[in-house]
């Protein structure tokens, strides 16, 4: 949008300004640049000449008729804007990210609906009402969390098996030093006239799949039962694989051992489940805060975090677009559209209120 490439523009010295120095911590997207592009529309022109006779001494006619002539031209066509910025999610995010959260601080109009996430599941993007809705239940009621099945997961996760986890849950210290850049960031913002910007939010559930007991096979070669045997040919088998798996127990045991050790390890210094293509080389190059371990509803998680869309000016129409939504009965003070200070102040109040 014009509106949007003035913005920038404009804020471009402050934003710079920024960026030195919250080089390593700030949450705004990095961007690389901005270009226009013109595209070119190619017309061909046909013209006609005039009638021309030529005749000799004789009389005789020579020659005589009407001749056609075409010509290309280039036209100038529509123009686009590109701005070019930093994903906040890596490559093939999709394959790993489980939940996808658009977060404003305004709740009006701010829910996936059902429909929605029936059809794209997991890429589906959450809002602010979903978030909210989750952390007001888990607030209220005071059930414990399920435990884990498996007896070596649940003893590393007993802390976690009865106190409730909601929300982004990063803990107290990680929580104050988020919050700490995000007024930062926002205080940028508002300085520069901008609102209707939002934290975008993606979970990685490490626990989802990658500590099965078929995603060990070591644990899953122990723990399989085989069809059992009956007659003279079960008690010569049994009679044979007794020793054997005497034998191969202890070393399977210690390398399921090590396997899943080994796992988590590389889990947490990826922040990546495993096996992810790509990993090490596509990394997201967003700062210290852009990717943060935590928990998410009790299991170990990894959340991509990065302010967007943050170009949107306080214009007349959107002045105009908050009083339309007070007249349909609405809280101005609930809706998207909002003064960019009173947008920041409101933002950060609401991430206080779903980090923990």
């Amino acid at each position: 949008k014009r509106a949007e490439v003035k913005s920038f523009l404009k804020m471009l010295p402050k934003y710079h300004a920024h960026m030195k120095r919250h080089s390593r911590r700030t949450l705004l997207t990095r961007i690389c640049g901005i270009y226009t592009v013109k595209l070119l529309t190619k017309t061909t022109e046909t013209t006609s000449t005039a009638t021309t006779t030529v005749a000799n001494n004789s009389g005789d006619v020579v020659s005589s008729g009407e001749g056609k002539q075409q010509a290309e031209k280039e036209e100038e066509g529509t123009e686009q804007t590109f701005l070019v910025m930093n994903s906040v999610f890596p490559a093939e995010g999709s394959q790993f990210i489980s939940e996808r959260y658009d977060l404003k601080g305004s709740t009006v109009g701010r829910e996936c609906s059902i429909e929605e996430r029936k059809k794209k599941g997991t890429n589906a993007v959450l809002k602010d009402l979903d978030m909210v809705n989750e952390v007001e239940f888990m607030r209220n009621n005071l059930l414990p969390l399920p435990r884990e099945a498996d007896d070596e997961k649940s003893q590393s996760h007993s802390s976690f098996a009865t106190t409730k986890s909601y929300g982004i849950d990063i803990g107290p210290r990680l929580k104050a030093d988020l919050l700490s850049q995000l007024r930062s960031d926002v205080s940028l913002l508002a300085e520069c006239g901008v609102m209707d910007y939002s934290l975008l939010v993606g979970v990685v559930n490490l626990e989802e799949s990658t500590y099965s007991i078929k995603a060990n096979p070591f644990r899953y070669i122990l723990s399989k039962k085989h069809k059992k045997q009956t007659g003279i040919q079960g008690k010569i088998i049994k009679l044979i694989s007794f020793p054997m798996k005497t034998i191969i127990a202890p070393p399977l045991y210690l390398t399921s051992k090590l396997y899943t050790i080994l796992g988590h390890t590389m889990s947490s210094i990826l922040t990546l489940p495993l096996p992810y293509y790509g990993a090490g080389i596509c990394g997201v190059d967003g700062g210290n805060l852009s990717i943060l371990h935590g928990r998410r509803l009790g299991k170990r998680g990894v959340y991509y975090l990065g302010l967007i869309d943050f170009l949107q000016p306080w214009t007349t129409k959107k002045v105009l677009e908050r009083e339309m939504w007070g007249l349909l009965g609405y809280d101005k003070s609930a809706v998207s559209c909002t003064d960019p200070e009173e947008y920041g102040e409101r933002f950060i109040e609401f991430m206080s209120q779903i980090m923990i």
